[in-house]
């Protein structure tokens, strides 16, 4: 290792800084600018910086829109989907062969019970019930004799003008041509009820369908094609599931009186419908985890249809007194649901139970007391303890102003 004494090294440095002195002593009024320039443009980042910071660590109160929170008598209700159906829905089949001779119905019309719908070619029927008369009429005369016969040998027995043998035979043949009468009845009366099949009637009030067979065609009893459906549409049944977990509920419900139900149509507004619960299903579905109900609806006015997709709200009872806040006040985050408060100008989270929705409305369980006002815009981006100015009123000043001026 070489080492250089201290007396070599200031003779080796100090050319160098001889020459470094006298550039200084020659430039310093341009170094002093430099300088100068460095230390302003210094000075004016720092500013920058702390403007910066102070401009972040400024909080301006966030604008927001309330509502109160309020007590109200509620109703306690499921809601879930469900489908209508006629409680009488009946396929119209011919019950004798024949040709159709007329149609006496409009199809898609209300009939009711006892009218009209078809004609089937009667003769054939009508020649079969007068053969049935015939052979009546003439099986009682056969029946008149032999019994005439029986009684006047009835009398010769006494005087052994006859024998045994022969008066169990004029017994024997009264028997037979009385039982001969009875199947002539019978034949007759099958007869004429052939013959009031040719007349197609409804066997209910309801609404026909569409035809299904025109006049002219030949159809065959009973397992021929189906004339029309007629359907009872004054009432409609409505079949509807809920959830497994709520049978308790509903059942104890149940036990205190008649369950209403409503019913909302897809893409009606404010149109609703009651009903009443009719029974609940012996089972619970193991693969769905439902169980089944159903309900009767009026339909006097013809507003619902048989098969008709519905919305279905069971109502459970009424909780009395129920805090209630607007719907938009209530929002869900990683620990449920939460609104806001605003409390002397600044904003406080409180996490809270909700229970039914009601319309614009949802009950607050617990978390939210009567009279607090409740944040229903301008939840985004707030915190608690954040400074708040609400502005309800102006907002609701103006919507009035701009809702005289569309008027005008």
């Amino acid at each position: 290792m070489v080492t250089i004494s201290k007396e070599k090294l200031i003779k080796k440095v100090k050319p160098y800084l001889d020459k470094v002195l006298a550039y200084v002593s020659e430039n310093k009024r341009i170094l002093r600018i430099i300088l100068i320039l460095f230390f302003a443009m210094w000075l004016t980042a720092h500013i920058k910086s702390c403007q910066r910071e102070m401009a972040e660590s400024a909080v301006y109160p966030r604008t927001i829109q309330t509502a109160r929170a309020s007590k109200k008598d509620v109703s306690l209700y499921v809601d879930s989907f469900g489908t209508l159906s006629s409680p009488e829905d009946v396929d119209i089949k011919a019950q004798v062969t024949g040709k159709i001779l007329e149609v006496n119905f409009k199809q898609g019309t209300e009939v009711a019970e006892g009218d009209l719908l078809f004609t089937i070619d009667p003769r054939e029927y009508q020649a079969d019930l007068e053969k049935a008369e015939g052979a009546l009429a003439q099986d009682e005369a056969d029946l008149k004799l032999k019994r005439i016969t029986l009684q006047r040998n009835e009398q010769l027995i006494d005087k052994q003008l006859i024998s045994e043998q022969d008066l169990d035979e004029y017994k024997t043949d009264v028997l037979a041509a009385e039982a001969q009468v009875e199947l002539d009845k019978a034949n007759l009366e099958l007869a004429r009820i052939n013959l009031g099949y040719c007349k197609i009637v409804s066997p209910i009030d309801g609404l026909t369908g569409k035809r299904q067979v025109d006049v002219g065609n030949i159809i065959s009893a009973n397992t021929g094609p189906v004339l029309v459906n007629v359907k009872r549409i004054d009432e409609l049944y409505l079949d509807f599931t809920l959830p497994e977990r709520d049978l308790m509920k509903v059942r104890k419900a149940m036990e205190k009186d008649a369950l209403d139900v409503q019913i909302t149509v897809p893409g009606e507004k404010d149109a609703t419908y009651p009903g009443k619960l009719e029974f609940v299903d012996n089972v619970v579905n193991d693969e769905t985890g439902t169980f089944a109900l159903r309900a009767i609806v009026d339909n006097t006015k013809r507003n619902l249809w048989a098969g008709q997709f519905v919305n279905v709200r069971l109502i459970r009872g009424i909780e009395k007194g129920a805090v209630i806040v607007p719907y938009d006040a209530v929002q869900i985050g990683k620990q449920g649901y939460y609104v806001f408060v605003s409390r002397r100008g600044k904003a406080d989270l409180r996490v809270v139970e909700v229970g039914s929705r009601q319309d614009d409305d949802i009950v607050i369980e617990k978390g939210v007391k009567s009279g607090e006002v409740v944040v229903t815009v301008g939840q985004l981006g707030l915190s608690p303890g954040y400074p708040v100015i609400d502005v309800t009123k102006r907002m609701e000043k103006k919507k009035a102003e701009e809702e005289k001026k569309k008027k005008r």
